[in-house]
């Protein structure tokens, strides 16, 4: 098909074949050979023309999915030469039998082990995404086989005496299972832009599946011919899977097919749902009676849905904890300068409101500071040089100020502490004293030596008797009179000092 032709147009070239072929299966002209060279040619091409599709997609995709894309493609070539030789043999020996020549099980049993291969590498990566993978692939492959085992596998394997030969003459349904199962998990986990694909991957894997189980079926009988009805299910499958290989735009360069957190989540729990109908329906028409085979089965499928809750637990156990880790850095960042580390404006006035609660009773101060000499140190070196002098600015106030106070940055150059619960009110000016030497020593940046000083404000407050913007108004009218006054200094607020600034100041 061209490239441009877009998903519709393949639709409908491939209606108009099946429609061909259904027609001339289905009137069934009376001629074995003829029957079967229509059946086998028609299997054969759309086997081929799904691989080819599919293996170019792989052009499209990259890493895991490339490769997965491509065994695809290579898998559905492999039923075509196993197909094409089957026929061929059956033709070539006058259609006397139906048996599958040894060199037709090499093309089959290539599709049989790619197939599954290829699917897996379009899986996530993430490890607990693969557990769970695993775990839903099992669940589901153990659901179908039941059911399918009672509708039609075990009579059949009854029928041929029980043993291995019985249960080679199944393989292939049996692959079948394996397949569906991993087409539906990646139905379920796939990412938007392939889901389609996905969707009608299954639809063609379960028109297979009816096919290699009619087959199974009719040989078991003694009845299969090719060319039968039965084959349809085969040649429309792999029209199917044709229609839905991805395109260009859908892949664009995709690694990985696959979400790891899927949305169709209750997915696993369909086939077991059906199964268990199949079971209950099973013990009431037997009357309890149950065979050994299904009996196994029951009990691994019981057994994975108790690995699969205690993993979704554990999964569920790693997310929260994940998620209240995101939460306390969220909390972090939305309370602390991201910087320094100290506590932001928006901590600092909340801390503020919490000491001036009435009900506390306590004395506190408020100091205001804003460095001296910061600002040429940010012109002539850089805004990296001036952070790192920020950064150390903030460990010397740190250890200047006491274990309770709240120590912030404001922006810019300015910082303020909160001392609450001041017992002695020479307490804050113990600690301005403190961060006046600390300052005073240099700062060394890669051979620079640098000093800035600090102009601090300090205001005092009575918890219930002055408000939080009164009193950071005082210690910043402290911190502006400190400036004028020569900076590198300390100010504590008075009264007074408001009818010394300006107007603009003051407001």
């Amino acid at each position: 098909m061209a490239e441009g032709r877009g998903r519709g147009g393949r639709a409908t070239v491939a209606a108009v074949g099946a429609a061909a072929v259904v027609g001339v299966v289905g009137a069934d002209p009376g001629s074995p050979a003829l029957m079967a060279t229509v059946s086998g040619c028609a299997s054969t091409t759309a086997a081929l023309v799904s691989g080819a599709l599919w293996l170019r997609a792989g052009r499209w995709a990259s890493g895991r999915a490339k490769l997965g894309l491509r065994l695809l493609g290579v898998a559905m070539f492999g039923w075509a030469a196993g197909d094409a030789v089957w026929v061929g043999d059956y033709l070539v020996n006058g259609g006397d039998d139906p048996t599958i020549p040894p060199l037709a099980n090499v093309g089959f049993t290539v599709t049989m082990l790619l197939g599954p291969l290829s699917v897996a590498l379009l899986f996530g990566s993430r490890r607990v995404a693969r557990v769970r993978t695993v775990l839903d692939a099992l669940l589901i492959g153990t659901a179908l086989l039941y059911i399918a085992w009672a509708a039609a596998l075990g009579p059949m394997y009854r029928a041929q005496g029980g043993g291995l030969g019985a249960l080679t003459s199944l393989s292939y349904p049996l692959a079948d299972v394996v397949i569906a199962t991993m087409v539906l998990i990646l139905v379920r986990d796939a990412v938007p832009a392939i889901r389609t694909s996905a969707e009608l991957a299954a639809t063609g894997l379960i028109l297979m599946f009816i096919g290699d189980g009619g087959y199974a079926y009719l040989s078991v009988q003694g009845t299969y011919q090719p060319g039968h009805l039965a084959d349809l299910g085969w040649f429309l499958g792999f029209v199917v899977v044709a229609v839905g290989a991805p395109r260009r735009h859908e892949l664009a360069g995709t690694a990985v097919l696959t979400d790891d957190q899927p949305r169709r989540l209750f997915l696993p729990y369909v086939p077991f749902l059906l199964a268990f109908g199949t079971a209950v329906t099973l013990f009431v028409t037997r009357r309890g009676q149950v065979e050994p085979a299904q009996y196994a089965l029951s009990m691994v499928v019981v057994f994975l849905i108790v690995v699969r809750q205690i993993v979704t637990l554990n999964d569920n156990r790693t997310l929260t904890r994940q998620l209240e880790g995101a939460v306390d850095d969220l909390r972090y960042r939305a309370y602390h300068d991201p910087l320094t580390g100290l506590a932001n404006r928006h901590m600092l006035m909340e801390a503020v409101e919490r000491a001036l609660a009435p009900e506390t009773g306590a004395q506190l101060a408020v100091l205001y500071i804003d460095l001296d000499g910061f600002k040429p140190i940010n012109d002539a070196l850089g805004h990296a040089a001036g952070d790192r002098v920020l950064v150390v600015v903030a460990d010397r106030l740190t250890g200047a100020a006491r274990s309770d106070d709240v120590v912030a940055r404001l922006g810019g150059d300015e910082f303020a502490v909160l001392l609450p619960e001041l017992q002695h009110s020479a307490d804050a000016q113990a600690v301005a004293s403190r961060i006046q030497a600390a300052l005073q020593s240099g700062i060394d940046l890669d051979g620079h030596p640098v000093r800035v000083g600090a102009s601090i404000g300090v205001a005092y407050g009575q918890a219930g008797r002055i408000g939080l913007g009164e009193l950071l108004r005082n210690a910043d009218v402290a911190m502006y009179t400190a400036k004028v006054q020569g900076r590198s200094r300390t100010v504590v607020f008075e009264p007074e000092l408001l009818s010394r600034l300006p107007l603009d100041q003051a407001s």
